[in-house]
């Protein structure tokens, strides 16, 4: 029972982590993040600007509600011979939905730091919002009335079909994705592989929260775009049935993990 829950909690924490950043239209930038070093560079105004650039809006109204925003958060992970930030973006249940990471080459602290969050924030896509749900609009009430006196109109049943399959068609999806879970592994990690759409994909680690890699499709066939559990963005491909991922060095080089199928 214990580890049901614990894959359950799995599955759960990768659906909603597979949602992107681009979903959200407003993003919350506080006025001191919890880093005081970050606070001395005016990065909060950078990063505020490089969104609203990207068609976000940097929203701290209440009349919003707290789950259509983001909670943007710049953390200093550098050291004395490089300047490195990494932006974190959180939801209402502050899990983590996307996070990217800037690497600078100028040594100085204050143009090093203020190049390291404009490399990250090359990698934010555009902000594209997404409708909600239709079951998580509709009101417990409405649903009832619907199901209990439905009507010959055939625009009503229409809505009544649309209605009565939306929570049908998240089941299935959440059947699916277990269904389709399978094992790859490089000899020390053994990931379990978890589809989210026909474009993504998983790599997740059992006993940890957090996937070890998310891929996205792009344009080449069998070529992903990945986001590495620390937020790192690179790249992953299929190569003779294995899965392959590139894992940026600290001297800028990349060394290859290769995953296969157990």
């Amino acid at each position: 029972m214990k580890k049901f829950l614990q894959i359950f909690g799995l599955l759960f924490s990768l659906i909603l982590f597979a949602q992107n950043i681009s979903d959200y239209k407003h993003i919350y930038i506080p006025q001191e993040f919890a880093d005081s070093k970050i606070n001395q560079y005016g990065l909060g105004g950078l990063l505020a600007s490089k969104l609203k650039a990207k068609k976000f809006v940097i929203n701290e109204s209440s009349e919003v509600n707290p789950c259509e925003i983001l909670h943007a958060e710049i953390s200093d992970i550098g050291n004395m011979f490089t300047n490195k930030v990494k932006v974190d973006f959180k939801n209402c249940k502050n899990i983590t939905v996307a996070s990217f990471v800037g690497k600078s080459l100028i040594k100085e602290f204050e143009p090093g730091m203020i190049d390291a969050l404009e490399k990250a924030a090359k990698g934010i896509a555009a902000s594209n919002p997404v409708e909600k749900k239709l079951e998580e609009n509709l009101k417990p009430t409405e649903s009832v009335a619907v199901k209990e006196t439905p009507k010959s109109v055939e625009s009503d049943e229409k809505i009544l079909i649309t209605e009565k399959s939306a929570p049908k068609t998240e089941l299935k999806t959440n059947t699916t994705i277990q269904n389709k879970a399978e094992i790859y592994s490089n000899g020390l990690l053994n990931l379990t592989k978890i589809n989210i759409s026909a474009n993504q994909f998983i790599l997740a680690n059992p006993n940890n929260s957090v996937p070890y890699a998310v891929f996205n499709a792009s344009a080449k066939k069998d070529v992903f775009r990945v986001q590495l559990e620390n937020g790192t963005p690179t790249l992953g491909y299929w190569e003779d049935g294995k899965i392959v991922v590139e894992i940026p060095n600290s001297d800028g080089s990349f060394k290859r993990e290769v995953f296969s199928k157990k």
